[in-house]
């Protein structure tokens, strides 16, 4: 999940529409599938016209990723080898699709990313 979260982080900036320093701020506070999505929707939506779980092919998967990881972190419940391999490919497979996406609009995640600066007046 650690490295979902630093592919979708990575991609909100490089695909978004603010600059770079307000994308930033926006994820400072975002943790979640629910709030990737919705910050997904406001900044990188509008350049790329596909929303997250349309990006993401297993969106179903990744949110039960998500709940074992919570369940995981504070020691709520544990998982079998069988149910943690599975949810773990099903993030790794949501890494790539946010990649593809990436490589389709020419940005490089694991390369320095496009800076956007505010416009001053």
């Amino acid at each position: 999940m650690i490295h979902f979260e630093w592919t979708v982080r990575r991609s909100i900036i490089a695909l978004g529409t603010s600059p770079n320093v307000d994308i930033r701020a926006k994820l400072d506070g975002c943790h979640g599938c629910k709030a990737y999505k919705n910050l997904w929707k406001e900044k990188v939506f509008p350049n790329v016209n596909q929303r997250l779980p349309n990006v993401v092919k297993d969106w179903d998967g990744l949110l039960k990723a998500f709940s074992l990881r919570h369940r995981l972190v504070h020691e709520i419940s544990s998982c079998g080898l069988t149910c943690t391999t599975e949810r773990v490919n099903w993030a790794i497979d949501a890494c790539q699709n946010i990649r593809e996406l990436c490589i389709a609009y020419k940005v490089n995640l694991d390369a320095r990313l496009p800076i956007r600066r505010r416009v001053r007046s």
